[in-house]
């Protein structure tokens, strides 16, 4: 399957939250689980996600979910 992706970019918790629509608490559990890509830290106060590895995250979510 292959989803349309927008153009590489830092996202904030708010904007993967909507990207995935699941929560803040879920996405920070998935982390520390191993199952959700984790964010880099650019500086002491300022965390992003690469845009690209959500997509990659939910490329396979639809892949599986297709099985």
């Amino acid at each position: 399957m292959h989803t349309q992706h927008q153009a590489r970019s830092l996202l904030k918790i708010e904007q993967v939250s909507e990207r995935i629509q699941l929560g803040r608490s879920w996405i920070w559990g998935a982390v520390k689980r191993g199952i959700f890509p984790a964010p880099q830290r650019l500086s002491n106060r300022c965390t992003r996600w690469d845009s690209h590895a959500i997509d990659q995250w939910i490329d396979r979510r639809l892949t599986e979910g297709s099985k």
